[in-house]
């Protein structure tokens, strides 16, 4: 499969966006489309990591998880997305971007910048995401990613879903087939 490279070319840049509830695999998957695709990786989990070095695990609506703070998450976001298209440099965002204005901001970006944009919305089925959480507490290992089931449950109901043209992808496909769906989905944005 021919992989073709997004970051500082003088082609349009590329802005993927993966949202979805905590535990779907979407920084997994960011991590794999930034090497293939050459971008830049920005995670909410790491952002928030870096404004809030002091604040660890946290109760939904408390420390670093309050929707002041999450606003000033996704503003830093909004902001090196920003600069990172200026620049013609490209881009995949993982997240929950749970809500759709957060979502619909990032296109606005893109668009300003002519950039080619993909929404990715991520899936698994929750008895696994829940597996996943219970597993990391039982290996007490640590990860950028401070979601539990608590907090899963209030991204569940926070959640809205979107009306922006999306690809949605279930993390219990095949790696390799969700590579090439995404692909696909680029390609087809090439042509546009």
């Amino acid at each position: 499969m021919k992989t073709i490279s997004y970051k500082k070319k003088k082609s349009r840049p590329l802005v993927i966006l993966l949202a979805g509830l905590p535990g779907t695999g979407k920084s997994t998957l960011a991590r794999k489309l930034a090497r293939r695709y050459r971008l830049e990786h920005i995670s909410t989990d790491s952002v928030r990591k870096r404004i809030f070095r002091d604040v660890r695990h946290n109760t939904f609506g408390r420390g670093s998880y309050s929707e002041r703070q999450r606003m000033i998450v996704y503003d830093t976001i909004f902001y090196v997305v920003y600069t990172l298209l200026k620049n013609n440099v490209g881009v995949v965002l993982d997240g929950t971007f749970y809500r759709e204005r957060l979502r619909t901001k990032v296109k606005r970006i893109a668009e300003r910048f002519e950039a080619k944009f993909l929404l990715v919305m991520v899936t698994c089925p929750e008895h696994l995401i829940r597996k996943r959480f219970e597993e990391r507490d039982a290996r007490k290992r640590r990860t950028l990613s401070d979601a539990d089931s608590k907090i899963f449950e209030r991204f569940k109901q926070l959640f809205e879903t979107t009306k922006l043209s999306h690809l949605e992808v279930d993390m219990t496909s095949d790696y390799q087939e969700i590579l090439e769906r995404i692909n696909h989905a680029l390609s087809e944005r090439n042509n546009q």
